[in-house]
């Protein structure tokens, strides 16, 4: 069932290492006031295809938890979260399959069930395999209210997964929907 609605899932998992601007001396510094990074919103709705926050710990590292909606209907929302490093204003990090094997599912707004995670699960694992271990950077130029969010593979642009982002507050109420 679930498998025919993960085609662009590829296209959606661009937007996991969530950027920052490479204008400010500190890249995160929205993330540490708090702030999450919305893709593809839709302002009026309060609605987003990604949104992506940070969590720094005491030993240097920091970790970018997501909610990526990965179908829009059923609507079908990935919970994941992966390592990531700043380095020269942008956010860099690999997908592994350990993130995918980790990562949590909603199907249209409900826990999914056993068999249908362990189906996106195989699905996703599949269609992303020739991402896994490659290094994904993103980083933002500013673009009106809001910015456009560039994508590199492994140093290679990736202008497919160009996206629009914006920073939202926690308590904004943005929500990851169609």
């Amino acid at each position: 069932m679930l498998l025919r609605v993960l085609g662009g899932i590829a296209l959606a998992l661009g937007l996991l290492a969530a950027p920052a601007a490479a204008q400010t001396a500190d890249v995160l510094a929205p993330a540490r006031a708090g702030q999450l990074q919305c893709f593809e919103p839709n302002v009026a709705a309060k609605t987003c295809q990604s949104l992506g926050g940070y969590t720094f710990q005491a030993n240097g590292v920091i970790d970018n938890p997501a909610q990526v909606l990965i179908s829009p209907s059923p609507a079908i929302v990935m919970r994941i979260s992966n390592p990531v490093t700043v380095r020269n204003g942008a956010i860099c990090g690999p997908l592994t399959a350990a993130d995918i094997a980790r990562a949590t599912f909603t199907v249209d707004g409900a826990p999914a069930s056993e068999s249908d995670t362990t189906e996106i699960r195989s699905s996703l694992t599949q269609q992303l395999s020739q991402m896994f271990g490659h290094e994904s950077c993103l980083t933002l130029t500013p673009d009106g209210d809001g910015f456009r969010a560039s994508t590199t593979m492994n140093g290679v642009p990736q202008p497919q997964q160009t996206q629009r982002v914006i920073w939202v507050g926690a308590n904004d109420g943005y929500r990851v929907a169609p």
